[in-house]
């Protein structure tokens, strides 16, 4: 599949690399396509990669993906041309973290929630017939391609309006390791997920780790 990346952070770094290792392509699009670090990470990667601009990505990619800094969200999306995404599968990796960084407890803040969410923002923000799924957004870029945890297998966390759009990215997270996928309904509950993240960094501050993760227990 041509996928389409938002945003050359370390998160989209690490999901080009995946989604590359599973046979995708993937071109990287940003503000800067010249940046040293994108460069070097071009270097590493086989043919199937490739960086532009936003809208050179969102043109590319049969499914994008976002994960921009909260703040510049809104400007990439408008820079990639809403009109490309357009019937397309988008894959929401946003938190709305205000920038501050951590309090004295570890615990960051969101410039959203409760009564709206980033996935929502997003869906809003794009045509009708895009399809917003949130994933990715609970745990930081170290385990997204997921690697084996001592305690088990944990759960990614999912939300969208569209059965068809879950399913693909079902089956994504699956070839990333990811094979505990909790479906939790509509894009309204990206209210209910993206704490998540909240939690998972501050138990990360608290404890100097970024090897965790959440689980579902079922009885």
């Amino acid at each position: 599949m041509k996928i389409g990346i938002l945003g050359s952070g370390p998160v989209g770094l690490t999901l080009g690399s995946g989604l590359i290792q599973t046979g995708h392509e993937v071109t990287i699009g940003t503000r800067n396509p010249a940046r040293e670090s994108l460069q070097q990470w071009l270097k590493k990667q086989p043919e199937k990669a490739a960086a532009g601009t936003f809208r050179q990505a969102a043109e590319f990619g049969e499914l994008i993906i976002i994960c921009t800094s909260w703040a510049g969200t809104k400007k990439a999306i408008e820079a990639a041309g809403i009109w490309n995404f357009k019937g397309k599968t988008i894959v929401d990796v946003t938190n709305p973290l205000d920038g501050k960084g951590p309090d004295d407890n570890g615990r960051l803040s969101f410039v959203i929630g409760h009564n709206n969410s980033a996935g929502e923002q997003i869906q809003a923000w794009l045509p009708p017939d895009a399809s917003v799924v949130k994933a990715l957004s609970c745990i930081g870029h170290q385990h997204m391609l997921l690697r084996d945890f001592k305690d088990g297998t944990p759960t990614m966390f999912i939300a969208g309006n569209s059965d068809n759009a879950k399913q693909t990215i079902i089956r994504l997270l699956q070839e990333f390791g990811w094979d505990d996928v909790a479906d939790m309904g509509n894009i309204e509950m990206s209210r209910s997920i993206e704490p998540l993240f909240i939690l998972w960094s501050a138990y990360g501050f608290m404890n100097n780790t970024s090897k965790h993760a959440f689980r579902l227990l079922k009885e």
